[in-house]
């Protein structure tokens, strides 16, 4: 489509890019050193033994010449986090402050730094807020609308409070103690961040200062609560309190390194009347815990190396795991594992381990998420702990390496422990009925992995194979009675109502449709690059080759997807430039290559300042060679006539020179 320049849409990529500084961006997930013009580090896609990965600050890009990955702040979110256009946006937008357009129309902001929001007055803290209307005989207060980086920022001031807390405060000592019988040093509950809640049920209230403002705020993010009634709904009544109060604190942030809840623990010999051993954060326009796994923001990290998960089941395992050196382990929050989890993990793990306590609730817990693992195409094993043991006690009392051992030599791969679940007190020799619904238990469970989409040398359709083979040789039955079980089960799942027909939010979403100018074949050649090179290095060279180049000499559809581009923003006074140029381009392929033309054109000294005798001489060539293609393709013999009439080099320049005339005619009389 026309370059529009006044779009909504455009103009928040626009200040979204303005706003994000490249090579901070990059440094809060690879150390960045100066070198020359630009910045480098290690490359995180892939062993990177010397650093490859390269930062340009006056281009806003970066670009890996070992692993061929390369583009903008956009791309290099979804490549990090392994994220779609739109998700990137989305938390680009959130680390800017902007608010993505809705409208036609959108208020811009002021520009944000990536590392932090600056410290602000408490009174703008707390200026956009959740519509509320404080409970009152006498009076009530509207509030204006709710604002995501208010809230963030709500919750990091929350997170100090309560951290400072449990430092602190004499009434802690209890929750410091739990920590330190736990085994966790003080290193981890700083890296963790952990805190503890007073047991004063206006202990934040009084900290600000009974403010209706804040205390909508406080609310809006789940820090605060109302008495509920007997159906479990918040009551409007005067009384607020803290959610968590009386419990040791664990904060939940998500792959931003931004809190967005809590989960509180109550401590032994609590004072608390509460049943509930866990407290969550309830949903909040911040928080699902259907989307966010404890630790994640830690374990990414290591993850894109170890490409692997350590999933366990608590707060304390997960930091224990991490304080022992396992940095890719994580945790479920209190609920049960879900699709949204699986769909997260597996941007950043190809192998993942389940870690059960060694009871009989574990064993019941991993049948139940089973199914879920293979329906993602996942390659999945389960560790069972010893009895009685948690992953928390055994490390600590047995450290990684003993743990490590067991993950090589006792943990199981996902079908072997159905198999052992499913076969439990059943003899497969005599029990033909027992077997036989086994073996339907099993195949069930098979039947929920993908199928007709893999090809034959994808590893999840050799996993398939191997695993019809495992259970014939286990069930003693023929594989081909097993493939035809397993197509009544698929059959029958087939029948059933999809995730959207049935309603539910956390099924598969749908595939973005291939971006058709990221294919291999509508890629320039080295002619165009030539051509694009010089248009990047030098902006003012477009109208000059514009001039010269008919537009149906461009070859490549991604050529001329470009000149579009570039040609309408001229057209409308907006300037062609690389930078505007990279926002026309969502797909990472594209903005790779995009980076790959600009960077060897900075290689070969191409700039506006190279000199008007260069820059002459660059086009001339370009423009000859643009003459020689078009003639080569649509008049051989008028190409082979100069080859064979014997003509020196200054003739054929000079015939060449009348060609291209006589096409810049025919270029002239077409747009009249």
């Amino acid at each position: 489509g026309a370059f529009v320049p006044h779009s909504s849409f455009d103009n928040v990529k626009e200040q979204i890019r303005e706003a994000i500084d490249i090579v901070e961006l990059v440094s809060r997930f690879v150390p960045l050193r100066r070198v020359g013009r630009h910045y480098v580090g290690r490359c995180p896609w892939h062993d990177d033994s010397r650093p490859s990965l390269q930062v340009n600050p006056d281009r806003q890009s970066y670009k890996c010449w070992v692993c061929n990955v390369g583009g903008d702040v956009f791309s290099f979110i979804m490549q990090m986090e392994k994220v779609d256009f739109k998700e990137a946006l989305e938390i680009l937008a959130d680390l800017a402050g902007i608010t993505l357009p809705k409208k036609k129309e959108f208020v811009p902001r002021k520009k944000a730094q990536v590392s932090g929001i600056g410290e602000q007055d408490e009174e703008s803290l707390y200026q956009d807020v959740e519509p509320y209307t404080l409970a009152s005989d006498s009076n009530t207060e509207q509030l204006p609308p709710p604002n995501k980086r208010t809230l963030y920022q709500v919750m990091d001031w929350v997170q100090k409070q309560y951290h400072e807390a449990l430092l602190t405060l004499e009434e802690a000592a209890n929750a410091r103690k739990y920590l330190q019988d736990r085994g966790i040093n003080e290193a981890s509950i700083r890296q963790f961040v952990l805190g503890y809640s007073p047991l004063d049920y206006d202990w934040l209230l009084k900290k600000v200062k009974s403010n209706p403002r804040r205390i909508a705020c406080l609310e809006a993010v789940g820090v605060l609560a109302r008495p509920q009634d007997e159906d479990g709904r918040s009551q409007r009544s005067n009384r607020v309190f803290d959610r968590f109060r009386g419990r040791l604190l664990f904060p939940i942030r998500d792959t931003q390194d931004r809190t967005v809840a809590f989960g509180g623990r109550v401590l032994p010999d609590s004072p608390l009347q509460s049943r509930a051993k866990y407290v969550n954060s309830p949903e909040t326009v911040l928080f699902s815990k259907f989307r966010q796994l404890y630790g994640l923001d830690i374990a990414r990290l290591t993850m894109r190396n170890s490409r692997r998960a350590l999933i366990m089941e608590g707060y304390t395992d997960c930091i224990m795991a991490h304080q022992t050196g396992l940095t890719d382990a994580v945790a479920i929050l209190g609920t049960a594992l879900g699709p949204e989890h699986i769909k997260i993990l597996k941007r950043f793990a190809e192998k993942m381990y389940l870690v059960l306590d060694g009871d009989e609730a574990g064993q019941k817990r991993a049948n139940e998420v089973l199914e879920l693992f293979v329906a993602q195409g996942v390659d999945l094993s389960i560790l069972t702990l010893p009895e009685g043991a948690d992953p928390c006690e055994f490390l600590l009392e047995n450290g990684k390496e003993a743990f490590e051992a067991m993950l090589q030599n006792e943990a199981v791969d996902a079908l072997e422990h159905a198999f052992r679940s499913a076969t439990r007190n059943i003899d497969l020799e005599r029990d033909i009925v027992g077997s036989s619904q086994a073996l339907d238990r099993l195949i069930a469970v098979i039947a929920a992995a993908p199928s007709g989409l893999a090809g034959a040398d994808d590893p999840s359709q050799l996993r398939l194979e191997k695993t019809i083979g495992r259970l014939a040789l286990r069930f003693h039955i023929a594989e081909t009675e097993i493939r035809k079980r397993l197509k009544q089960w698929r059959d029958r799942r087939s029948q059933a109502p999809s995730y959207s027909e049935r309603g539910e939010e956390n099924g598969p979403t749908g595939q973005i449709e291939e971006n058709i100018w990221a294919k291999p074949e509508f890629a320039p050649d080295f002619l165009e690059r030539e051509l694009l090179e010089l248009w990047f290095a030098d902006p003012e060279t477009f109208g000059i080759l514009d001039d010269l180049i008919p537009d149906d000499w461009l070859l490549s559809p991604l050529t001329r997807k470009i000149h579009e581009e570039w040609k309408a923003a001229a057209e409308h006074g907006d300037g062609g430039s690389f930078e505007r140029l990279m926002l026309r381009f969502d797909d990472p392929a594209v903005k790779n290559l995009l980076v790959e033309i600009d960077e060897s054109a900075a290689e070969k000294g191409l700039s506006p300042n190279m000199g008007a005798e260069k820059r002459d001489r660059l086009i001339t060539e370009i423009v000859q060679g643009f003459t020689r293609r078009d003639i080569k393709r649509r008049s051989p013999r008028e190409i082979g006539s100069l080859k064979d009439a014997g003509l020196s080099k200054e003739e054929k320049q000079r015939k060449l020179q009348e060609i291209l005339q006589q096409k810049r005619g025919q270029k002239g009389e077409k747009e009249n």
